[in-house]
């Protein structure tokens, strides 16, 4: 049996270990498992039902986990986005007053449309033709995207009516716990150890624990408000059996995408659709840049040739609206089972099999807060940023101005999606101010239109 999936996955081809699979896959589940409790909160603001979008997180993501690994081969994993769950609650239901189930349809329609580019060569030629300098920053800038996320949710740094943002000060104990968690990482780092991420992370949960042990001994002084955010072992039995969530999913959000299909012909439905690809397309396109940079035995092109990825993407975000939860995408918190160690398919199966014990298993996730997980995303902030010296700072200003655009726009805009358009746009621009429109490729001015379409729906 052990030879077998040696044989079907590539590991010991691919120079990895199943020790290190597991691993990879296991750190890989502690940095996205926060998607299964918040997203639910996020959705519910829409009035999706918490319970059963609880659930359809943990199995659309497991489904599209196991496209990923069995299909694809490949060691990423995905889940509900965070951009496209904020932009399906408040943009779309909110804002433009859409129902939630019509969101789920116009989620469904543009999974489709992702497919049919996945599988032609029109989604291959668009990021051929993306211009290096541009898909570099956006690593780049994806890289301090998610730290500076990471930094807010830990209270590492907080609002300031002066300055904007501040450092959060030492008095919130999750400041503590994120910055031990990083100076553990950043140990094993120094010492080259490849579960620097996990070990980092365990370090965090570990300093979060004696914390609330500190507080129950009456050593420290805190809040309940602040305690209750602290990491905590679970109280009773760690194995529940979800019957309410699943009947809940089953009762309130299976399948009823198809039955708004029909509201998809009106002219702002069309342009939920094309935003929901645009974010999903691009989102991808630049995780999986970042995701080739940790593999080095592994080409940039065969990321973006690998027509299986790219479907999996797509079928993830279909499932997904089928059971009832925004598009689904590959998550650049899944790279840190790669820096871990990972490098074949193994880790996204191993990641969807803990994601669907994690329905039984639930209580024990309440180890794994914010703070727990921003070690993992400096270290991928870290290794992302790596990137900046790939891209061609002595090209002339119509490289520089697009890539400087890029990398600062995303994370001050808090927009991944406003980061590449401005980035697009820019070196459309440049290249045409430098006497250079011939050099640009043809797709990327479709590209540009699209772009500037975009500006028009924020």
């Amino acid at each position: 049996m052990k030879e077998k999936m040696d044989q079907y996955f590539g590991i010991t081809a691919s120079g990895s270990t199943f020790k290190r699979e597991l691993t990879g896959g296991f750190t890989a589940f502690l940095a996205m498992s926060y998607v299964i409790f918040v997203n639910p909160i996020i959705l519910g603001q829409a009035g999706m039902p918490k319970d059963a979008v609880f659930m359809s997180t943990i199995i659309s993501s497991a489904i599209a986990m196991l496209i990923m690994g069995l299909w694809a081969k490949f060691p990423l994993g995905l889940a509900p986005c965070m951009s496209m769950n904020a932009f399906f609650a408040y943009s779309v239901v909110l804002q433009m007053g859409k129902t939630w189930q019509e969101a789920l349809a116009s989620v469904m329609v543009a999974s489709v449309l992702f497919l049919l580019l996945a599988f032609s060569g029109a989604r291959s030629k668009i990021i051929k033709s993306i211009p290096v300098t541009v898909k570099q920053a956006g690593t780049v800038g994806l890289g301090i995207f998610i730290a500076f996320v990471s930094f807010k949710n830990s209270g590492i740094i907080v609002p300031d009516e002066g300055m904007f943002i501040k450092f959060g000060g030492f008095d919130n104990p999750n400041v503590i716990i994120a910055f031990f968690g990083i100076m553990t990482a950043a140990f094993f780092l120094v010492r080259k150890n490849q579960y620097a991420v996990f070990l980092g992370m365990i370090g965090a949960a570990v300093c979060g624990l004696f914390i609330r042990f500190g507080v129950s001994m009456d050593w420290f002084h805190l809040s309940p408000e602040v305690v209750a955010t602290l990491p905590k072992l679970p109280e009773g039995s760690p194995i529940v059996i979800p019957t309410e969530p699943m009947n809940a999913m089953m009762n309130e959000t299976f399948m009823v995408a198809f039955k708004n299909l029909d509201k998809m012909l009106s002219l702002d439905s069309i342009v939920v659709i094309l935003t929901f690809l645009f974010l999903d397309f691009f989102g991808t396109a630049t995780t999986l840049s970042a995701a080739a940079t940790q593999v080095s035995d592994i080409k940039q092109e065969n990321f973006e040739d690998n027509k299986r990825i790219y479907s999996a993407d797509a079928l993830g975000t279909f499932f997904g609206s089928i059971f009832g939860t925004s598009s689904l995408s590959t998550y650049i918190e899944s790279v840190s089972g790669i820096i871990a160690g990972a490098r074949t398919g193994l880790m996204s199966v191993v990641v969807a099999g803990l994601f669907l014990l994690s329905a039984f298993f639930y209580p024990v996730l309440s180890l794994v807060t914010p703070a727990v997980t921003t070690p993992a995303m400096v270290v991928i902030g870290i290794f992302m940023m790596q990137n900046i010296t790939t891209i061609k700072w002595d090209g002339g200003f119509e490289e520089v101005i697009p890539a400087f655009l890029t990398i600062v726009m995303m994370p001050l805009t808090g927009s991944i999606a406003l980061g590449l358009v401005l980035g697009f746009l820019s070196y459309e621009l440049c290249m045409i101010f430098a006497g250079r429109i011939k050099e640009i490729p043809k797709v990327m001015h479709f590209i540009t239109l699209i772009s500037i379409a975009y500006l028009f729906t924020i």
